[in-house]
């Protein structure tokens, strides 16, 4: 009876010391893990910095300012005018639909005109 109260004590020792190693071998997985996506994070924010900073230089005034003036014959970019800036309340509203002035039905696939396209079949046509 001792003898068997004993086997299955070490047994029990055996599993627990298994199932010990087990978990810590998972957790030093998952830390190796943990540790490698830290440094892609960190890799990745340096990159946004970089990015950031770039775009920054590349839209500074100064120097759309300069390239304006540079390629400004070549896009035939001009100065404009006061008078060619308007105020918010001067800009027309959305388009007004009247369902009396609709001779098809657009949204049910029915178009007043049909529509040419550059189909193959000349099926649109």
């Amino acid at each position: 009876m001792m003898r068997l109260v004993n086997l299955v004590l070490v047994a029990l020792v055996i599993a627990a010391a298994t199932w010990t190693y087990s978990i810590k071998h998972e957790s030093e997985q998952r830390l190796t893990e943990i540790r490698r996506l830290e440094r892609q994070i960190a890799l990745e924010r340096q990159t946004i910095d970089l990015l950031k900073a770039d775009w920054a230089h590349l839209s500074h005034p100064q120097r759309l300012q300069l390239l304006a003036e540079r390629y400004a014959a070549d896009l035939g970019l001009e100065t404009p005018d006061a008078n060619q800036f308007i105020a918010v309340e001067e800009l027309p509203g959305p388009p007004q639909f009247d369902p009396g002035d609709a001779v098809g039905d657009i949204i049910a696939g029915e178009p007043s005109d049909p529509l040419t396209t550059g189909s193959i079949d000349g099926g649109g046509q």
